[in-house]
């Protein structure tokens, strides 16, 4: 049974073809993550999971394996995504070189699920992006955002997912955040997507979905809302980061937003 549910698994994850399939072996807190375009084979016996990456063989002991999962990094990231009406989402699974620094300037509400808000007209302080660390094997890149408006609200994603091919791209991550009352907690699926040039992002849009909160005092916006937003003159230039600012994150923690005084 195991090893039928593995092939039906394999098969059916390999015929959606979007850019980021994994299988993961899950043992305990610890996750061996492939990339399913590189697997050329799970064998699987009573004792043992291989899994096999053109001459390399990676084998588990069946004793030791609490499951075998299969992901699509999107739809974990964002399921049904509901951001592909209001904003450009690129599929592929061979996005540019996005690496860098760029400023939004200015950011104009595109959509919004609120009734107050006033898509076309709202505009939102200036932020800066940074892309680094692209694996262009993987399709992941680590992203940073921080924008000054009384503290400095800074955002950061390590291996989040890129997609897109030519000089299309959207990067997808979820961002975990707290509120300084030490109490609201909130989990946002993220979207940025643009055509890359020399001088910056072209056609510039960024979107979130509010997933999750613990919200006990109601001052979060309600699950299910969805904003939109996109460089007002078409073009997040390149520019210089500006903080001094350490990725944060790591195993525990690879994804969220704090607020880092002035």
């Amino acid at each position: 049974m195991k090893k039928c549910i593995l092939t039906l698994a394999l098969g059916m994850f390999c015929a959606v073809g979007f850019a980021q399939d994994y299988v993961i072996v899950n043992q305990g807190d610890v996750q061996h993550k492939y990339l399913l375009k590189e697997v050329t084979a799970i064998n699987h016996t009573s004792d043992a999971v291989t899994i096999e990456q053109g001459q390399n063989a990676y084998t588990y002991q069946v004793a030791t394996v609490d499951s075998i999962t299969f992901v699509n990094s999107q739809d974990d990231v964002m399921p049904d995504n509901p951001l592909d009406p209001y904003m450009p989402i690129y599929d592929g699974d061979t996005p540019p070189n996005i690496e860098g620094c760029y400023v939004v300037s200015t950011c104009v509400l595109e959509y919004s699920t609120l009734w107050y808000d006033d898509p076309g007209w709202d505009t939102f302080v200036d932020h800066y992006v940074k892309f680094s660390n692209q694996d262009m094997v993987n399709n992941t890149v680590d992203y940073e955002s921080a924008q000054f408006a009384g503290n400095t609200v800074y955002d950061y994603s390590l291996d989040s997912y890129v997609s897109g091919k030519d000089n299309n791209f959207t990067v997808f991550f979820n961002i975990y955040g707290e509120y300084d009352d030490g109490v609201t907690t909130y989990k946002m699926a993220y979207a940025i997507s643009g055509t890359i040039s020399e001088n910056g992002i072209i056609d510039y849009y960024d979107g979130f979905y509010l997933q999750e909160k613990n919200d006990p005092y109601e001052q979060m916006v309600p699950v299910g809302t969805i904003r939109v937003f996109k460089d007002m003159d078409g073009l997040a230039a390149r520019t210089q980061w500006p903080l001094n600012l350490i990725m944060k994150g790591g195993a525990n923690n690879p994804n969220g937003r704090v607020n880092v005084a002035k």
